[in-house]
């Protein structure tokens, strides 16, 4: 199983070739020499078109002993090899989704013990995410991921893991992992999954939100509803265990004037946070529907990404709030010229700036 043609918002050849790291096109086909940098040729996506199609092709051609049924993915369509069963044709992007697809279907056919081999945690966090809602229609299912490689690999029941968390946090997860970083979604600067699972544990009233978001695929969301104040809550305590604001923007000030934190240990304004949030809400609606053959995703224009029509790439939405330069100048020589003396702390994060000014009127 291998993913569908890219057209979701990635990081683009160009933002690559800025980052310093090489694309390398090659013609893929049978007597093409195997590259010896398998990550910078997976970079192209045109390489990984040709190569999953020449697999899909081969896998498709080969003789397989009797009783076994094999189900290889082509483009939108499933071959199979094996069986009298067809598959519906599938619009997924990517094979971490996809996978649910296949893994439903075999439910549905009578399977109870489904074994998915992965090194992808995302696939892990999407399965344990679609549990519940797969056994709800086959109590008897057994699901295990072979998980990892060389000495890190494991088996991992998914059953038990699903048990331990119960249904709320099971459910939760694709958006907790979501938000809090994966492959489209940035990290919070700092904290890794550790951190971010403590910050869960110590403020669970998040998980209703996660839910919604779970439950409500692509919700709109802005500053003012329910689910953004909870994840804002979220985000401070991931800063500060011990706070009692609800504002990132309060807690900003306070962590960078009271506690000496640097710029890079501080949370992001509001604005930077509901545009990391859009991001992060897109991408679990694709993972919530990712038991649907055809999911039919909105556009992410508007989910924290933005088409540049000069070079047809998608960029990520830092934030809506003007260029700091820009903002306060004005403002700082409005104050000068009415002789007042201007002391200015910039916080800025992400493209996003919030300006704390004391003033000291003249005697």
């Amino acid at each position: 199983m291998w993913s569908g043609t890219a057209t979701l918002p990635a990081v683009s050849r160009s933002q690559l070739e800025r980052k310093g790291e090489k694309v390398v096109r090659r013609k893929v086909g049978g007597p093409t020499k195997v590259p010896s940098n398998w990550p910078d040729f997976l970079r192209d996506s045109t390489n990984k078109e040709e190569l999953f199609q020449f697999l899909s092709d081969k896998v498709g051609s080969n003789d397989w002993p009797d009783g076994k049924e094999v189900f290889i993915t082509s483009g939108t369509d499933v071959i199979s090899r094996g069986s009298d069963h067809s598959m519906p044709r599938c619009d997924h992007e990517e094979a971490d989704t996809r996978i649910v697809v296949h893994l439903k279907d075999a439910l549905d056919k009578g399977c109870t013990t489904c074994l998915v081999r992965t090194v992808d945690t995302d696939v892990v966090v999407i399965l344990i995410g679609k549990y519940h809602s797969l056994t709800s229609q086959h109590q008897m299912a057994a699901i295990w991921v072979a998980f990892g490689t060389g000495k890190n690999f494991m088996y991992l029941d998914i059953n038990a893991i699903c048990y331990a968390l119960g249904k709320d946090r099971s459910t939760a997860l694709p958006m907790f992992h979501s938000f809090t970083g994966c492959d489209t979604t940035s990290a919070f600067f700092g904290k890794g999954k550790k951190s971010v699972w403590e910050a869960w544990n110590a403020y669970v009233e998040v998980t209703e939100a996660f839910n919604n978001l779970m439950n409500h695929p692509y919700m709109t969301v802005t500053v003012n509803c329910k689910e953004f104040q909870l994840l804002e809550r979220f985000t401070v305590i991931i800063y500060n265990k011990k706070s009692n604001l609800d504002s990132v923007n309060e807690a900003r000030r306070e962590l960078f004037s009271q506690k000496n934190r640097t710029m890079e240990n501080i949370p992001p304004t509001q604005e930077a946070l509901l545009q990391h949030t859009l991001r992060a809400v897109y991408q679990a609606g694709i993972w919530a529907t990712s038991d649907h053959c055809e999911q039919k995703p909105p556009t992410s224009e508007g989910f924290g990404w933005t088409l540049e029509s000069a070079t047809k790439t998608w960029r990520p939405v830092c934030s809506n709030l003007p260029v700091a330069s820009q903002a306060c100048s004005g403002l700082i020589k409005w104050l000068q010229k009415r002789h007042v003396h201007v002391w200015r702390t910039m916080l800025m994060q992400e493209g996003a700036v919030e300006v704390h000014i004391t003033l000291q009127l003249p005697m």
